[in-house]
């Protein structure tokens, strides 16, 4: 990803139970120059903040009580709305095994990141998820099918014939996981 991404304009919804982590994505996202950052403790309290303020990305820990991450992603990607159900998720997690990896691909993730979290990493992995949205439009993860949705804000971006030429594509688990 070469691409220099202007994130000033989208918002982030940071999802995670221990506040010196939020504390530190919370920077590291203002150092990539963000400017709505928005923050929850658990699953429970993003699932208001999403309805609330429909952030443009989501930065979610995995195991978390009393909603894991499973649960919020699961519940996210249920929704009605187009919108909502295909925001961009990162999972941010200690729980990097390969079967946690994998787990979290079928519920719909757009990328895994292990802790620590490197910026270089986080802004790469950013960049490559807001890419693939420009050239094939929102979906519901890694596996997910491609949603026809309008541009709501920020850099989401939306397309038709790419999405349906991309859900084609098979992808290999193992190596989208550690991407």
């Amino acid at each position: 990803m070469n691409r220099a991404w202007d994130l000033s304009q989208t918002s982030f919804l940071v999802i995670e139970d221990n506040i010196h982590m939020r504390s530190i994505l919370r920077s590291v996202l203002s150092g990539f120059g963000v400017r709505q950052i928005y923050e929850a403790s658990d699953g429970a309290d993003g699932l208001e903040i999403v309805l609330d303020r429909t952030p443009d990305f989501i930065l979610v820990d995995w195991a978390m009580a009393p909603v894991s991450g499973a649960d919020f992603i699961k519940i996210l990607r249920s929704d009605k709305d187009k919108f909502i159900s295909t925001i961009p998720v990162v999972v941010v997690s200690a729980h990097s095994q390969k079967a946690t990896i994998v787990e979290a691909m079928k519920l719909g993730v757009h990328g895994f990141i292990a802790k620590p979290v490197s910026p270089a990493v986080l802004f790469d992995r950013i960049g490559d998820i807001l890419q693939k949205q420009e050239l094939h439009g929102r979906c519901k993860g890694v596996y997910g099918q491609a949603a026809a949705t309008p541009k709501r804000s920020g850099v989401a971006a939306q397309g038709t014939k790419a999405a349906a030429a991309s859900a084609r594509v098979k992808k290999d688990p193992v190596s989208m996981a550690l991407l």
